[in-house]
């Protein structure tokens, strides 16, 4: 009896042993990845070795940005300044893309383009522009499918797009697409 005591005793200081010991090592490795590199982009930090790199001088360069129209979706060819981030690139973008999809989004603004190290583009725009929305499932989809296209097709190596609005993950636009984990599962 007293053996059947000890084991039971021993068993338990060793599983709160192991666990003690996830618990901490998973600690330690989360706080390590955090500060390993940052997840988002540093315009600042990065601006002093692009101007180093082309002299302070940026060429422009052809994009296509995409737009909802009557007929789906239209793309306008543009000229914008090159930038070397893509975070700036994807910026300039969208303040081109929001200039085209007309009046019901005239007071939607961008308010910051963030990339993750999995390449995943993070784009916060104003609550106006998911209140400028009024439309059925397949103005939604070209909505969110302009968006995407705009960024994707003009910057390399993006994996995927997400949707903030105010800094915060929405559930929908319009109610008919569940845009939570990315635009690129819609888009498939």
């Amino acid at each position: 009896m007293e053996s059947k005591k000890s084991i039971v005793i021993a068993f338990a200081v060793l599983c709160a042993a192991v666990l003690s010991g996830w618990l901490a090592t998973r600690y330690y490795f989360s706080q390590a990845e955090k500060t390993d590199s940052p997840l988002i982009e540093l315009k600042e930090e990065t601006s002093k070795n692009r101007e180093a790199l082309t002299g302070g001088v940026e060429a422009g360069v052809p994009v296509k940005i995409f737009h909802p129209s009557e007929d789906g979706m239209a793309g306008e060819e543009r000229m914008l300044q090159n930038k070397t981030l893509p975070v700036e690139m994807a910026e300039m973008l969208l303040a081109e893309y929001l200039k085209l999809l007309g009046e019901g989004f005239k007071d939607a603004k961008l308010l910051g383009v963030y990339r993750d190290r999995n390449n995943v583009f993070y784009i916060d725009m104003s609550e106006e522009f998911r209140k400028g929305f009024s439309g059925d499932a397949r103005q939604e989809y070209y909505l969110l499918r302009s968006l995407f296209d705009s960024v994707v097709k003009n910057i390399q190596g993006i994996e995927d797009v997400r949707l903030l609005i105010e800094g915060k993950e929405i559930e929908s636009i319009g109610g008919h697409f569940y845009s939570m984990y990315g635009l690129k599962g819609i888009m498939n």
